[in-house]
């Protein structure tokens, strides 16, 4: 429990899904697949990484707290 929030299996699978889909976009950005010209491509590139930071760092933590039967606040 996070703050009194229950960790559920199934949230943790539907945030793998969604990190799985951020880091697709990352590298079809990277990989110019997906394209957009200039300062927008960078900035578009620069947000997505920030993004899937977060979002992973996130997710990892939620696992931790599942995998230890944590409670937390």
């Amino acid at each position: 429990m996070v703050f009194g929030f229950v960790v559920k299996p199934v949230m943790l699978v539907w945030g793998g899904s969604f990190l799985l889909l951020l880091l697709l976009a990352q590298i079809l950005i990277g990989m110019r697949k997906i394209r957009f010209k200039g300062r927008t491509h960078q900035k578009v590139h620069k947000w997505a990484a920030w993004a899937l930071l977060a979002f992973s760092l996130f997710h990892a933590f939620m696992g931790i707290v599942y995998a230890l039967h944590l409670t937390i606040g």
